[in-house]
């Protein structure tokens, strides 16, 4: 009778994950997550030019190329990197919580924060740029502290 139990709280429990998978799953579908990659790669590209544009030449030049690497691999990572999002969905949040949050996603204010998301992250690029062109100065100076230390 208990292993009858034990197979039952066991299956139970196995249909409870599955069915939060699903949800976490069509959280990210609804959010549009793999876009979001996608439409925050300017926006990173942007930061790093930013942040290398006193560098010399040769240097730029590298880590341009560097960066142009990092970026095309984080786009093709994002498929194989999609389960274990999931998983970190499925760790954090209860699947009370997932309900809630897949409900305003599908209300109109959801519908319209993810469809305004490109807009706003798209005007947030120059706030972005200008926050790190206010910072290059002090950058600079750590990044000097740092090559000091390093001789």
């Amino acid at each position: 009778m208990c292993g009858i139990a034990l197979l039952w709280s066991v299956s139970a429990a196995r249909a409870d994950d599955a069915t939060k998978t699903a949800k976490a799953e069509e959280l990210m579908q609804l959010t549009q997550s793999d876009q979001m990659m996608k439409m925050m790669e300017p926006m990173m590209k942007g930061i790093m030019a930013q942040a290398n544009k006193d560098m010399p030449a040769e240097q730029r030049a590298k880590a341009g190329d560097m960066q142009e690497k990092m970026m095309a691999l984080m786009a093709a990572s994002f498929s194989k990197v999609k389960p274990a999002l999931v998983k970190v969905y499925t760790d954090t949040y209860t699947e009370e919580e997932l309900d809630g949050i897949l409900s305003f996603y599908k209300s109109p204010a959801g519908k319209a924060l993810i469809q305004k998301m490109p807009e706003v992250m798209q005007r947030s690029m120059p706030v972005m740029m200008q926050m790190m062109s206010d910072m290059q100065p002090e950058l600079k100076k750590m990044m000097e502290g740092v090559k000091e230390k390093s001789k």
